[in-house]
């Protein structure tokens, strides 16, 4: 690395009051939700978030980017996507994990040296030059240095900028000299990208205009409406329609918004942003349960650690295949037979593998055994036990993630409570239900968390269709009775009666709702969300609602538009 860069610049670019403080409360989008639950043995109640209460939840003015939204604006601000200097990682592999509060020393260290490395790598690459210079310096430069300023802030900052902004930065040109080693055009142009993307600007998506909107809340200006809809449907900068649009004024009514969004869902990085979001909804990612599956190769010999990542991009693939190329609705994520299936996962629908290559292929699987994503391969290997099936680990992702009833934190010891043994325990089921018999679990276990995994027994470990114990040829029992809504529990049969009642569960719907209001608007389950959250319901239940429609009706909650006035 160049020494000047590190030292020579930032003391410069004090000096020209180029640096601010960079403070903001990132939250991870693609992370999961943090439900809180009773530690009583009591869970909170299907949806957990209580009666609608209209509003403006507030957030931060200075939100700083996410590392994924790091990473996407530097790809598509200036076509880096790899370090050349560090190994060719993600930038975002160099800064500090998603964290709220203020930035440490450390963090902010860490964005001067990706920004070190950004800068030196576009201006030695002819090709990602153009992305930053738009013209060719003459003479001193300062010219050509002047329009980059103006026409690359515009698009780094997310908005045009202020002329005293413009100054400060042809400051950094004027003294050229003194901050590079040469003086050189491209030497200074290398310094004021640098100086770009140390910016607090440009590192946090600030809004700060103080319009009132005549009621509690101040109202977004057209730039900072195009910051809200690139960065909740793409994760990245607008593009010069969305741009445009708010130059024009454009972003200034709810049907405008409706207008972009809807465009805006035909690119491919919206495709992106709706397969990140139902990884967020699965819990589906590096170091979770879709990754870690281990067997028993001896009880379960089709298992194989090759096959977990073909059974998650299975699931992806059937999320996205529904969305995009179906236009489908919630309720076909719990009832479609559609899979996606090789060579090495068939066996393990039953299918012939000869009839099958190495890539993916679309079928269409019994839908008496195999309607929705919970049958799937995927799913059914990440919510079992090595040597064994796992109606615990089923029953709590479908209690909690799949109809928000948080069953709360076990009691102490809970985990290690031993599997019983007897002659009389000679199925998988019985086992569980007498290890969970115990006062303090019976409460959850027998009345939320168990039933849905007793249904799920149908399927072993591996995700193969079951109707007897492999180890005692007992009989699968699918029987039992699940708390699906409010009210008493209903009896269910199979995996498919299972199936067809959460597709038209309103607990399950309105925990997708909640679901897409946390992720889009990067907060979690804020009771002033929920008349938001409850009208996505009303829609999902319905019917005919798809999940592009829901996407799009994001955008047009009186939210979307207004950010409430922080009090002292």
């Amino acid at each position: 690395m160049h020494t000047w860069r590190s030292g020579i610049i930032v003391a410069t670019a004090f000096a020209a009051g180029c640096v601010g403080s960079v403070g903001g409360d990132p939250t991870d989008s693609e992370g999961g939700q943090n439900p809180t639950g009773g530690t009583d043995g009591t869970p909170n109640g299907p949806g957990g978030i209580g009666a609608c209460k209209p509003g403006i939840a507030p957030t931060s003015q200075i939100r700083r980017l996410t590392n994924a939204q790091y990473d996407r604006t530097v790809r598509d601000l200036l076509g880096v996507t790899a370090l050349t200097a560090s190994g060719n990682v993600a930038p975002s592999t160099l800064l500090a994990t998603d964290q709220a509060g203020s930035l440490t020393d450390l963090g902010w260290s860490a964005y001067r040296s990706v920004a070190e490395m950004v800068a030196a790598q576009v201006m030695a690459d002819p090709a990602l030059k153009k992305n930053f210079l738009k013209c060719t310096p003459s003479g001193d430069g300062a010219a050509c240095l002047h329009d980059t300023i103006v026409e690359f802030g515009r698009r780094a900052f997310r908005r045009p900028l202020t002329e005293a902004e413009v100054a400060r930065f042809d400051t950094i040109v004027s003294k050229g000299r003194e901050i590079t080693a040469s003086g050189a055009p491209e030497e200074v142009a290398e310094a004021l990208l640098f100086m770009f993307l140390i910016s607090p600007t440009f590192i946090q998506r600030a809004e700060i205009t103080e319009t009132s909107d005549g009621a509690d809340g101040f109202t977004l200006s057209n730039h900072e409406v195009a910051s809200r809809l690139s960065y909740m449907l793409w994760g990245t900068i607008p593009d010069d329609a969305l741009n445009q649009a708010a130059d024009q004024g454009k972003l200034s009514t709810a049907e405008q918004v409706l207008t972009q969004a809807k465009r805006m869902l035909e690119d491919p990085r919206a495709r992106q942003m709706v397969g990140a979001f139902h990884r967020y909804y699965l819990e589906l990612g590096p170091n979770t349960r879709w990754d870690s599956a281990q067997r028993d190769t001896t009880v379960f010999p089709m298992f194989d650690r090759a096959l977990i990542p073909i059974m998650a991009e299975e699931t992806e693939r059937f999320f996205d295949h529904l969305v995009f190329t179906r236009g489908g609705t919630f309720q076909e994520f719990l009832t479609s037979p559609v899979a996606f299936v090789n060579a090495a996962t068939a066996p393990l629908y039953g299918l012939d593998a000869a009839q099958f290559g190495t890539e993916l292929e679309e079928v269409s699987l019994d839908p008496a055994q195999r309607p929705g994503f919970l049958t799937r391969v995927g799913f059914l290997n990440a919510y079992s036990s090595y040597n064994r099936t796992s109606p615990i680990l089923r029953g709590v992702f479908i209690t909690k993630d799949v109809l928000g009833i948080d069953p709360g934190t076990p009691p102490p010891g809970a985990l290690e409570t031993p599997l019983p043994e007897g002659d009389d325990l000679d199925t998988n089921r019985k086992r569980v239900d007498a290890q969970t018999a115990g006062a303090s679990c019976a409460g959850c276990h027998h009345n939320f968390i168990n039933p849905p995994g007793f249904v799920m027994e149908a399927f072993d470990a591996v995700g193969t269709w079951q109707t007897k114990e492999a180890l005692t040829g007992a009989l699968i029992d699918t029987v039992a009775d699940v708390h699906i809504d409010d009210g008493q529990p209903v009896r269910v049969t199979s995996p498919a009666d299972l199936m067809a009642k959460l597709a038209v569960s309103s607990s399950a719907q309105r925990q997708y709702a909640q679901k897409w209001v946390s992720y889009a608007y990067e907060r979690d389950g804020h009771p002033l969300d929920s008349c938001t959250v409850r009208d996505l319901s009303a829609k999902i239940t319905a019917g005919g609602y798809t999940v592009l429609n829901l996407v799009t009706d994001l955008t047009q909650s009186p939210s979307f538009r207004t950010r409430a006035i922080e009090l002292e």
